[in-house]
């Protein structure tokens, strides 16, 4: 059979089949609608779910503009650093098994780590408490980067990915400051594979897609085939300023990176559909109560635009007042949210196939909320 790209951007629905939807929203399709259009993104998917189960969702626009395939439900988005939460969440079922212990230094696991890394713990990780750098525009991503852009070179082994960053210079002292960063997440990957005996991905898939029901959640490699995988878009003023003079104006396909570095970080895809029903299994049994207060428990201050931090997940309030859990994400050629609204049991998310867009995902939540209240 000739190779057709699009059918499998079309092949989707066989993997993640929405399943029945209850009567449709009108304030939330208007709600949709306004959000496509304020923005610049060819996709969008949204969907909200309670522990019961899926409750709404919506898809519009062009998962593919060059072949022109409409956005299906069943279309599978980057999850940028919502991935951090997917991670945090097996790391609390790691840890109720005693596979892993937060406070221990991670030396435990990884013994010929440098000095400055030989007291951090997995808590100081998640919490973006270990002094670790996040990326660098020149270091890791720009066209000039020494090694090329990390998302361009092979990583045969985990040691090369703990190159980009494991001998660099600490922000701050472990435990000392909440400083945002990527390659802390990474570092923790590294422990909780070498904890389990289990790639990553694997890992995840064991420890949230199969008992949460998550079919379509899986690593964004580039390499494989991933049927109903939307193409992703980025501003190509994003491609100049990084080095790039062939970038035109307008939209650019966006680089197809191999996420080896960051699984754990920003490495993830899945349907809207299965990130809110992800958000929502949160709220009911397949969470024990020590994991969820785990996960939930505020651990630092607010720090500048940083709300206080639970396991990963923020962990604050909308402007009406109503308590929410919630951590977004964008990445060259998507950009996706999840909040979680325990008082009222809902989970709202959506995704886009555009780096950034939109700029603002928690006001559409809030709206989303007011129509499912």
């Amino acid at each position: 059979m000739p190779f057709d790209r699009r059918q499998l951007l079309l092949g989707g629905a066989a993997l993640a089949a929405t399943p029945a939807l209850a009567a449709e929203n009108k304030t939330a399709d208007a709600i949709a609608q306004q959000l496509l259009a304020t923005n610049t993104a060819p996709a969008l998917s949204l969907a909200v779910a309670r522990p019961s189960g899926l409750v709404w969702a919506k898809a519009l626009g062009k998962a593919d503009l060059q072949l022109d395939v409409a956005t299906t439900p069943a279309h599978r988005f980057g999850l940028g650093s919502v991935s951090k939460v997917v991670t945090t969440t097996a790391a609390a079922r790691l840890v109720s098994r005693g596979v892993i212990d937060l406070d221990a230094p991670i030396t435990r696991w990884l013994p010929d780590l440098p000095d400055q890394h030989r007291q951090t713990t997995l808590r100081q990780l998640f919490t973006h408490r270990a002094g670790i750098r996040h990326y660098d525009l020149q270091r890791d991503l720009g066209a000039k980067a020494p090694g090329g852009p990390i998302g361009q070179r092979a990583y045969p082994s985990n040691r090369e990915i703990l190159d980009i960053f494991i001998n660099d210079p600490l922000i701050a002292p472990p435990g000392t400051k909440v400083a945002y960063s990527s390659h802390g997440y990474t570092l923790a990957s590294i422990v909780m594979e070498t904890a389990a005996k289990q790639p990553f991905v694997d890992l995840l898939k064991a420890e949230v897609g199969v008992p949460f029901g998550l079919a379509s959640l899986d690593g964004d490699d580039s390499f494989a085939i991933k049927p109903g995988r939307v193409a992703g878009y980025t501003d190509a003023k994003l491609y100049k300023s990084l080095g790039y003079p062939l970038a035109q104006e307008g939209l650019a396909n966006a680089r197809r990176d191999n996420p080896a570095y960051k699984w754990a970080a920003g490495g993830l895809i899945m349907t809207p559909s299965d990130i809110a029903r992800f958000g929502a299994a949160h709220l009911d049994s397949k969470i024990t109560k020590a994991e969820r207060a785990l996960l939930f428990t505020p651990m630092t201050e607010k720090t500048g635009a940083m709300p206080p931090l639970g396991l990963g997940w923020r962990i604050d309030a909308d402007e009406k007042g109503r308590p929410r859990w919630h951590h977004a994400g964008s990445d060259e050629g998507s950009r996706a949210s999840l909040v979680i609204y325990p008082e009222l049991g809902l989970s709202i998310a959506f995704a886009t196939n555009l780096f950034a867009s939109p700029g603002n995902v928690l006001k559409p939540s809030s709206d989303l909320a007011d129509a499912f209240a």
